[in-house]
């Protein structure tokens, strides 16, 4: 499947080659922040349940965010939530022996609430992934629509998208996706629309001169 990318590239000329270089740097700054951004808010709804650094691994685990970026991701976020680090305490486990001292009926409830906690943790940590993959699909939209429109002269809008997915590497759903939403806002933003035919005026008719009748008497 890559193999049709590398021949197209090949034709690109020397200038295009490099706009389209800078193109992709700007699309993975534009990727990197828009996971920042997400693991900070992340990190921000767990607020009380985690750590700050046991947070961004649930992220990391959450949300398939590309191995090039993780470090990047990570100190970026660090920096931005390092202004408000204090609001954030250690997660506190149990102690280990405060089990034994609970009866029964309070050791049944104990574990309730610490199922329900962990079920309430894990819902909101898919909802914020969910928002984090609207986020970093929308970014990818946006760059592979560049990407189109730098290259709308050396190729179809579908090919320009599948050499920008090719280029990220994008697993095989996520890169679906994306081809069909930026394939369909280019749709949108070039719609095919039917001319107006032009209205006619109404032209009176005019006869020049007696129209000829042919009367037969039928005997």
């Amino acid at each position: 499947m890559a193999a049709p990318s590398l021949i197209v590239a090949r034709r690109f000329s020397h200038p295009l080659r490099l706009r389209l270089q800078v193109l992709f740097a700007k699309a993975f700054e534009s990727l990197a922040d828009t996971y920042r951004t997400q693991a900070v808010e992340f990190v921000r709804r767990l607020r009380g349940r985690m750590s700050v650094e046991e947070a961004l691994d649930r992220y990391f685990r959450e949300v398939g965010v590309p191995h090039a970026m993780e470090q990047t991701v990570r100190a970026r976020a660090l920096i931005a939530l390092a202004p408000t680090a204090g609001e954030y305490p250690p997660s506190q486990a149990p102690a280990s022996g405060s089990w034994t001292q609970l009866r029964p009926d309070q050791l049944i409830d104990g574990l309730r609430r610490r199922a329900q906690l962990q079920e309430e943790t894990s819902l909101d940590c898919r909802m914020a992934a969910s928002v984090s993959d609207e986020a970093v699909a929308a970014t990818h939209v946006s760059m592979a629509l560049e990407t189109v429109a730098l290259l709308q002269e050396e190729m179809a809008p579908d090919d320009a998208i599948m050499h920008y997915v090719r280029y990220f590497n994008l697993p095989s759903v996520e890169a679906q996706i994306i081809f069909r939403r930026t394939l369909a806002a280019w749709a949108e933003r070039h719609a095919v629309r039917d001319p107006i035919p032009p209205v006619c005026a109404a032209v009176p008719l005019q006869f020049t001169g007696r129209v000829p009748l042919s009367l037969r008497v039928a005997g």
